[in-house]
């Protein structure tokens, strides 16, 4: 039963971490509305990977890793404010149409490793893993067999939020048309701008340089 619990604690804590609409999610929304669901939900899993990531650093009680990372936030927050940039210029040059052909290997992978990414540029999430499972009860023991668990617990959980929100966002593509799309990338872009230019700002104040 424990070891049920502590799968079924890894799901509920992996949709929790995934939920909150960020950079990924106005990502995620935007590729399915430009490729379709099956595009945007592999992209999420590079996004799922980075959080698997940060939960077992937390189920192995490796605080002393999340406490290094944190402490060179300003440089993660720096490339993942980059690579926000980076991805918002693209948005607001592409020009979508619903007939477009599917996307590439190379492109979808492209995509799975930006959200991979933007996601390991938080560290601070390893911290929100350690407090979630600590509520649960679990991840307190070091234990490799739980960590495992809870690792594909958190991934199993991460992936059926961006199967979740794809799918919500593909019901919708199947009313749009073209303008739509090239309206949608406009403000995708626009969104994606403003969580890049928070993460440089952050950046740049957590390592002091507008100080003295």
């Amino acid at each position: 039963m424990n070891e049920l619990w502590q799968i079924v604690a890894g799901v509920v804590i992996g949709v929790l971490v995934a939920a909150p609409i960020g950079p990924v999610n106005v990502i995620c929304i935007q590729r399915t509305m430009q490729s379709g669901p099956g595009s945007a939900f592999l992209v999420g899993l590079g996004a799922a990977v980075g959080d698997s990531l940060f939960g077992a650093l937390a189920a192995l009680g490796l605080a002393s890793i999340s406490r290094a990372l944190i402490a060179h936030q300003a440089w993660f927050e720096m490339v993942g404010g980059v690579i926000l940039i980076a991805m918002g210029f693209y948005a607001w040059r592409s020009h979508p149409h619903l007939d477009d052909p599917v996307p590439t290997t190379g492109d979808l992978a492209r995509g799975a490793l930006a959200t991979f990414t933007l996601t390991i540029s938080n560290p601070i999430t390893a911290l929100g893993f350690v407090a979630l499972f600590t509520s649960a009860g679990v991840g307190r023991t070091g234990d490799h067999g739980e960590a495992l668990r809870l690792v594909l617990g958190v991934f199993a959980g991460s992936a059926l939020w961006w199967a979740t929100i794809t799918r919500l966002s593909a019901m919708v593509r199947d009313r749009m048309n073209d303008t739509h799309l090239w309206w949608i990338n406009r403000g995708s872009a626009v969104i994606v701008w403003g969580f890049g230019a928070v993460s440089l700002v952050k950046a740049a104040l957590e390592s002091g340089w507008f100080s003295g």
